[in-house]
């Protein structure tokens, strides 16, 4: 069941006016599937490390355009009362669509798969807080990239996705790995039908793990053809099951994964599907929706509008605030903003 409230929207927007604003990303054109954290500095200090994305730096994608993939290790931090972003490093290759989440120290960013120039990825990168890259992981079993995932009990999960950039079928199966033992192999599930999709929004707290909406795959015309979901399935150590139409609509690529507070997940934006197969060039903006779900009862509530468009973003909690860190505004189009929206305080 959905339920709007519009107050609390309002009352969060024009709180959010008032909050320290965030410089944009230090590339005008912003960048879509970026991987980012929220870390931990020796002083006790907190500092957004972000990394990877693609933009199209010539031409838009309906002129020809070629996407570009970026590898540049970016710190956003604070400083005498004024954040700035530095340099700090490079990865191996430029990687967009990776699994990520911050080391349980808080002192790293972990990466896992992606997509690069080359083709998909297996690997896994640990991001230190001075842009060194060090290997964190033997690889995963397969390369993923457009998977969804997060973090759990000291675990990164990580849910469907595609092996090839060609793939007409999402990977059925869940992965895992030990983030306090990350010397331990990764654990791979049995085939599961509803672990199929490529961008489903994932989360977790209150001892399950969520996940829903997303794309299944199938072939075209000779090419890969994205059907959306609403369906929410979740499984904990107790029990599992589905709850269909969990979500108020169809929706994947959510900014995500999804922030936890108290009791309740956030997503933010995202693709409702309304528009596939139009056009590029006539797209309208992707979704702007912020999402909030109760983990005790599956209730998803709409808590009005975030200040854009956006999708395939990291959102993060910095403080009390939500983030979300540049992504798409509509296809082929970024945004460098970073956006931040504080979360209403009964959700804290």
């Amino acid at each position: 069941m959905l339920r709007l409230i519009p107050l609390l929207g309002l009352l969060a927007a024009l709180a959010s006016a008032q909050a320290e604003p965030l410089p944009d990303l230090p590339d005008p054109l912003g960048r879509a599937g970026m991987m980012a954290a929220v870390l931990r500095e020796a002083d006790g200090s907190e500092v957004i490390v972000a990394t990877g994305g693609t933009n199209f730096p010539d031409k838009m994608p309906w002129q020809g355009g070629q996407r570009k993939y970026h590898k540049d290790i970016l710190k956003l931090s604070r400083k005498d009362s004024a954040w700035s972003w530095s340099k700090i490093g490079e990865l191996p290759e430029g990687l967009v669509g990776a699994a990520f989440c911050a080391t349980p120290k808080r002192d790293g960013l972990v990466i896992a798969g992606g997509a690069s120039a080359e083709g998909h990825r297996a690997d896994v990168w640990l991001v230190g807080l001075d842009g060194k890259v060090t290997r964190f992981a033997e690889s995963m079993t397969r390369p993923r990239a457009y998977a969804g995932f997060t973090s759990a009990n000291g675990h990164l999960i990580v849910i469907g996705g595609i092996a090839r950039p060609e793939d007409t079928a999402a990977l059925a199966t869940l992965t895992s790995l030990d983030l306090d033992d990350p010397d331990k192999p990764w654990r791979t599930t049995d085939a599961d039908p509803s672990y199929g999709r490529i961008i489903p929004l994932v989360g977790s707290g209150l001892g399950k793990l969520v996940w829903g909406g997303g794309c299944s795959l199938s072939e075209k015309d000779g090419k890969p053809f994205r059907s959306y979901h609403e369906n929410l399935a979740f499984q904990s150590s107790l029990d599992a099951g589905n709850r269909f139409h969990g979500l108020p609509n169809k929706l994947a690529g959510a900014a995500g994964p999804g922030v936890l507070s108290q009791t309740h997940l956030f997503f933010v934006g995202g693709d409702d599907g309304t528009q596939y197969g139009h056009p590029y060039e006539t797209h309208t903006g992707l979704a702007r929706r912020i999402l909030v779900m109760d983990l005790e009862t599956f209730e998803v509530t709409d808590l009005g509008e975030w200040p854009h468009p956006v999708a395939v973003a990291p959102l993060l909690r910095l403080g009390d605030d939500l983030v979300t860190v540049s992504g798409e505004v509509r296809p082929g189009v970024r945004t460098p903003k970073l956006t931040r929206w504080p979360i209403p305080a009964k959700y804290r």
